[in-house]
């Protein structure tokens, strides 16, 4: 096991009370991973994690720019052909930063792009959340949250706050960007992510969940502006926090777990894929996060629905190693037949 170097001399790396360093290791081990890791809700920086992918060395600002250029995209509010946003990348600065497009689902944007990511990394797998719910709300969350996703950022883009994120009624990410705002946030559903880079740099800040008392959380984001240059006057408590400072490159995968606090700043033009996923070492947890509250207003419903998602997590265990792999990029067919019948149904109810 190797340890990796924090960033030194460098934004978090001053002024807090202790600075961590996050494990690095090369090329780890499946078992290894779902021990050290996985179960343990550790961190770890992966080294040459997806060297079969076809996308590292393809996928470039260009590629997107040229092969994907008229496919239109929201960044930040701002809807635009994929080939705009990229001469915006390109001409990106730390001192006129691109805002960050996150979160394009590759099913919606370009399935065909998931040809580039096989065989998927076996770190996100199994991966248990895409599945058919007795619950609309809950089948939407947890096959949205499911998606791969693509990240893409000029050199000085940070991942920014957005109007209205902190909110409990915030519906995506249409909403204008607070300039200057890095987002330190954990993700939503009780999952963890696996965020592969694919080119270029990208610097990670990761807080433990244990800091949360000195992050001025809000929610699940942090209402400290900028952990890059942290205001430790306006801030006290933060000091206390402990930084795990470092650098993602091409091949790198970055395993976030649950309730892990991070933020990121480009130090390049930056391409990535996340994965959130979730399985035995985090069901139980994704249960209570989304029957929490649906249990002050349904009791009920939400044991009921309880019980249906152990149920469900028994069932898919037998699914093995790879469950979930097949269903990135292709709607799996009983998700297909249901809404076809759906679409039957609403035909049929308008002619009547």
């Amino acid at each position: 096991m190797v340890a990796s170097m924090p960033i030194e001399n460098e934004g978090p790396a001053k002024g807090f009370l202790k600075v961590a360093e996050v494990d690095r290791r090369e090329a780890l081990p499946y078992d290894e991973f779902v021990r050290d890791y996985l179960f343990a809700h550790r961190p770890v920086l992966i080294k040459r994690a997806f060297p079969q992918w076809k996308a590292l060395g393809k996928w470039t600002p260009e590629f997107f720019r040229d092969a994907h250029g008229a496919r239109q995209v929201t960044v930040a509010g701002e809807t635009m052909p994929m080939r705009q946003y990229i001469e915006r990348v390109l001409a990106s600065t730390p001192e006129r930063p691109v805002p960050y497009l996150r979160e394009l689902c590759v099913r919606r944007f370009a399935p065909e792009l998931g040809d580039d990511l096989t065989p998927f990394v076996a770190y996100a797998l199994p991966n248990w959340l895409r599945g058919n719910y007795p619950d609309g709300a809950l089948d939407r969350k947890l096959n949205r949250a499911s998606e791969v996703e693509i990240f893409i950022g000029g050199a000085g883009t940070l991942i920014e706050r957005r109007k209205g994120e902190t909110s409990a009624g915030y519906g995506g990410l249409g909403g204008e960007r607070i300039e200057g705002f890095v987002d330190l946030h954990y993700d939503p559903t009780a999952c963890p992510v696996l965020l592969c880079q694919i080119y270029g740099q990208k610097e990670f800040t990761l807080f433990s969940p244990g800091d949360t008392p000195f992050l001025y959380a809000q929610g699940r984001h942090s209402d400290v502006p900028n952990v890059n240059e942290p205001d430790f006057e306006r801030f006290p408590l933060l000091r206390k926090a402990t930084p795990y400072r470092f650098v993602q490159e091409p091949g790198d995968a970055v395993y976030v777990p649950p309730f892990w606090w991070h933020a990121t700043k480009m130090r390049t033009a930056s391409i990535a894929v996340g994965s959130t996923f979730a399985n035995a070492a985090h069901w139980a947890g994704v249960v209570d996060d989304v029957v929490g509250e649906l249990a002050r207003s349904s009791p009920r419903r939400a044991a009921m629905l309880r019980a249906y998602l152990q149920a469900d997590a028994w069932v898919k265990r037998l699914g093995g190693r790879r469950l979930g792999e097949s269903t990135h990029f292709r709607e799996p067919p009983e998700r297909r037949a249901i809404a076809l019948a759906k679409r039957a149904v609403k035909k049929a109810i308008g002619r009547g």
